[in-house]
């Protein structure tokens, strides 16, 4: 059983220059007993 579903999540850190994309359009969905983490550099 789908619990969660995430469709085209984006974040964004700072401004200008210095603005870091650290999601770009992410996709995914977690079934129930699953554990889920994203991560990155």
């Amino acid at each position: 059983m789908e619990i969660l579903r995430v469709e085209n999540l984006v974040k964004e850190y700072g401004e200008g220059e210095t603005k870091v994309r650290a999601l770009d359009d992410v996709s995914f969905s977690v079934e129930k007993g699953e554990f889920v983490s994203v991560i990155g550099p």
